[in-house]
């Protein structure tokens, strides 16, 4: 400690040794680059300018990513503001830089340090260092190497315009001063070629490279490489040296006088007989006519590109059949109630197809929020999407807590494992995560329980921003452990916000991105709508461009309405039964419900309460709830479930639940931790029913 403090007390005091310092860094090899909080250049060494090819005063004042054509700007500058942000020096990241007009690709070590303490005007420090091997250079005299360079230049994405930029900026300016990328018109569109075309596909230019000024280089009259299509191969001219294909056409010849051009190289950009584009090659200031080898390099170079297009084309079909596939399969209008008020967020991404949302109303008037994840993309990735979705909506319907239907949703995912075929498993294991809550609104708890999901975010009345902390069970799928539930009271007019793991993959945190998009809203009595706040977490991270999709559950939750609710104390023997019809036949006349559901309300409470006297145990109580539906609820603190059975004409009862199962739209009986249970019924008002049948499958099947 005291040497360290000896050495920063000499370089303060001692001009000298400041002086040789700064030499140092000047002389070194290295290119040194000083930035300030906007990653500007604020000072360079000789170094610097060297292998960026500028002057100081073109650096000075300029952005890093700017000055520097990195491949992914994005992660750069994201790495050198996290450096500014920890403190914590980035050491030798390896990156590639783009082909431009002054260089080659290059391979770079680039290296970020915090700023010393006190110098407030700089940010970083950057140290670059240009480690791209010797071989590349000579790439140009080495047909082989230049193919080489070319290929690992072109194709690394997926993306069709991102692959015809990549070819133009390896094509020029080593192979020539202009180039043109046009592609089929099927591929632009994600279309299988035409099976049998009558006529030449038009080509749309997609990526052009070292265009002149005041220059036309592609052609208004595509018919001029008809012929040069249709045989398939490569065909070269120049003004001087072979004339021929321009005396036989008047038009090319005007078009590279339009271009300011001497040749002209046309190679068609072909796959399994089909022309998937044209690539025009054009030499103006270069003087050297394209020669054979020429032809020959442009014709493999054709064939790899074709190759990244044909991919590029499948991958992109299949992207659109999972995401059609996933949009089917996910709630088109997430259901709504008294005491729920839900919008939701879709942002596809390159990975799209496995992620899902569901909102199901369960009895009681609660509600299940459901949001998971299928890693992986695609159409199998989509169908098996929507077979969880679908085994956790069977599962909801058993009203089980959240952590037991998240164990049985992990065996029923162990099983899709084992039953994929021997293709599928070579792809990687299936893996998935979701999160799942029941919301009460007549208790105002939530409960929830996470299979390798993320937390639920709540935002509380007054907009501060808070987890529910809960236990991470294993992924679905995992080790069969239990997965613990957690309940948590919530405030009414809060938000219960669920999303998918890809959500997190995005620059800013969630409750950053909430904070942020929080703010945008004005701040209203009637609270936040849940369908701004997407509106504004969708401009936001629409502005990130994301591999990995993401949906967001947005729910505004709230208190039932007490008046619409009814409870009673069952008293012991005969007379539940008439105290049950009483209470009903009161709240439903009172609540405007018609005859017949007034007359079925009082046979299914006097079935409920004669069964809880006879076969429960003591205390019963009944509950009748106004919503959507009117439910019926007779709970007793018995472990027995009732048994629906078919009785015999001879039989002198048991019919009483087959009644139930007549008269009622739904019932079940579901048990609470305490060894009770309730059994419950579910009648349809005319209202409900009317509304479901004008419904395109979105309403709440309540």
């Amino acid at each position: 400690m005291e040497g360290d403090a000896r050495r920063e007390r000499t370089l303060e005091t001692c001009p000298e040794a400041m002086r040789v310092a700064c030499e140092a860094l000047a002389a070194s090899p290295l290119a040194i680059l000083v930035l300030d909080d906007e990653l500007r250049v604020t000072e360079c060494n000789e170094a610097a300018h060297r292998l960026l090819s500028s002057t100081a005063e073109d650096l000075t004042g300029q952005v890093l990513t700017d000055v520097l054509p990195l491949r992914d700007p994005e992660a750069e500058t994201a790495d050198a503001r996290e450096v500014r942000t920890s403190g914590v020096a980035s050491l030798n990241r390896l990156v590639r830089t783009r082909r431009t007009l002054r260089q080659s690709p290059r391979t770079l070590s680039l290296s970020f340090f915090p700023a010393p303490p006190g110098q407030e005007s700089a940010g970083l420090v950057c140290t670059i260092a240009d480690i791209t091997p010797d071989d590349t250079d000579q790439a140009g005299a080495d047909p082989l190497r230049r193919l080489a360079a070319i290929q690992g230049e072109v194709g690394e994405t997926l993306d069709h315009d991102t692959t015809c930029t990549e070819l133009a900026e390896a094509l020029v300016p080593g192979a020539a001063d202009t180039v043109v990328i046009a592609l089929a018109e099927h591929l632009t569109q994600g279309e299988p070629p035409p099976l049998a075309p009558h006529h030449p596909e038009p080509l749309c230019p997609i990526a052009c490279g070292g265009v002149p000024e005041d220059s036309r280089i592609w052609p208004a009259d595509q018919r001029l490489f008809a012929p040069l299509l249709a045989a398939r191969t490569p065909r070269a001219t120049d003004t001087e040296t072979d004339p021929g294909w321009l005396d036989a056409e008047p038009a090319l010849k005007r078009l590279l006088r339009a271009a300011g051009a001497h040749a002209l190289l046309a190679a068609p950009i072909t796959r399994q007989g089909t022309v998937l584009g044209l690539l025009l090659l054009y030499r103006g200031e270069t003087t050297a006519p394209f020669s054979a080898e020429d032809i020959a390099l442009v014709e493999k170079v054709c064939a790899h590109t074709a190759r990244c297009l044909d991919h590029a084309r499948r991958f992109h079909r299949e992207h659109t059949i999972a995401l059609a596939i996933q949009h089917s399969l996910l709630p088109r209008q997430p259901p709504t109630g008294a005491a729920l008020d839900i919008a939701d967020l879709r942002l596809p991404g390159e990975e799209s197809g496995g992620g899902w949302f569901d909102v199901m109303p369960l009895s009681g008037a609660r509600t299940g929020l459901a949001v998971g994840q299928v890693t992986g993309f695609g159409v199998r990735t989509a169908t098996t999407m929507g077979e969880l979705r679908t085994a956790g909506r069977s599962l909801a319907t058993l009203d089980l807590q959240p952590g037991e239907l998240l164990a049985r949703l992990s065996r029923t995912t162990a099983t899709l494992a084992r039953d994929r075929s021997a293709a599928q498993r070579k792809s990687g294991p299936l893996r998935a995560g979701c999160t799942y809550a029941e919301w009460d609104p007549l208790s105002c708890e939530v409960t929830v329980a996470r299979a390798g999901g993320p937390e639920i975010v709540l935002v509380r009345p007054d907009r501060t921003i808070d987890t529910i902390a809960t236990p991470e069970g294993p992924h679905l799928g995992g080790p069969a452990e239990p997965i613990p539930s957690v309940t948590a009271a919530v405030p009414p007019e809060s938000l219960l916000i669920l999303y998918t793991p890809g959500l997190t993959d995005d620059p800013g945190t969630v409750p950053g991105l909430l904070r942020e998009a929080l703010d945008r809203l004005p701040d209203t009595s009637d609270g936040v709508d849940p369908r701004a706040l997407c509106d504004e977490l969708s401009a936001l991270l629409t502005s990130h461009p994301r591999a990995i999709e993401a949906q967001v559950l947005v729910c505004r939750v709230m208190a039932f309405p007490r008046e619409r609710v009814a409870t009673l104390s069952l008293p012991d023997g005969p007379q539940a039964a008439e105290a049950a019809r009483a209470c009903c036949e009161r709240y439903l006349s009172e609540w405007g419900l018609d005859d017949d559901v007034r007359f079925n309300g009082q046979l299914i409470v006097s079935e409920f309460a004669g069964n809880a006297v006879r076969h429960g145990s003591p205390p019963a109580r009944l509950r009748l709830i106004f919503d959507q539906a009117l439910t019926i609820e007779v709970s007793d603190a018995g472990g027995n479930a009732p048994l629906l059975r078919h009785a015999q004409e001879g039989d002198e009862g048991g019919r009483g639940l087959f009644i139930v199962s007549q008269l009622a739209d739904r019932w079940g009986t579901r048990y609470d931790s305490g060894g009770g249970k309730t059994i419950w019924a579910e009648v349809d008002t005319p209202g409900e029913r009317d509304e479901g049948e004008g419904s395109s499958g979105g309403s709440s099947p309540r």
